[in-house]
């Protein structure tokens, strides 16, 4: 299980972008919930079509890779809940870390609206933790849904050279049963590049 330290953060459309532009260049520069159950996964973790890393998936989920994408959908199977999980990996261009970081906050800008198609999201905690000893940012978002709220979790993985987005969401009931799961996909990563140096 990995850790997590949180710290309240809140803010809608481009103020968010400030939030996690902010923590990354921070995680660049060096800087560095229980009682539920999991889903079974597959007796193999994907590969993910970029071969950059590799996860746990529950057993039975339905993987959808679009085609000349580096986007992989997952969907709960019937009774499953309303759950989606969206995994892309992605070169970051450049040589230096600041031209690295640039091209990072291009690409989940991109990612942000494509993926979420809301800008009524607001990320409400933040964490910034290990994945695989590579530095990583966790944003847990939420927006109104009805009588209830549409919840999530995000997860930027920062290699050498590339950024790793996954992100998973739901209506509120159906995420709070699916999160020990997702924590444990995240937990189950591995990739095929080293870590950062400052990782280590």
């Amino acid at each position: 299980m990995i850790e997590e330290s949180v710290g309240l953060v809140r803010g809608g459309g481009v103020r968010w972008f400030v939030v996690v532009w902010a923590v990354l260049a921070v995680m660049l520069s060096g800087c560095g919930a229980g009682g539920s159950t999991t889903l079974p996964f597959d007796e193999e973790n994907y590969s993910h079509p970029s071969g950059i890393f590799s996860i746990p998936i529950p057993a039975g989920w339905v993987v959808e890779a679009e085609e000349g994408e580096q986007v992989v959908w997952l969907y709960a199977p019937e009774g499953g809940g309303d759950i989606s999980v969206v995994m892309i990996a992605e070169t970051l261009p450049g040589e230096t870390e600041e031209e690295m970081s640039q091209a990072a906050q291009a690409l989940l800008e991109g990612y942000m609206w494509d993926v979420l198609l809301d800008e009524d999201y607001e990320i409400y905690n933040s964490a910034e933790t290990r994945v695989a000893r590579n530095p990583a940012l966790i944003l847990d978002i939420a927006r109104p849904l009805a009588e209830g709220y549409h919840v999530g979790r995000m997860v930027l993985v920062y290699l050498p050279g590339h950024l790793v987005f996954l992100a998973g969401f739901g209506p509120r009931s159906d995420w709070e049963t699916f999160l020990p799961t997702f924590r444990e996909m995240v937990a189950g990563m591995t990739f095929t590049v080293q870590p950062l140096p400052f990782a280590e």
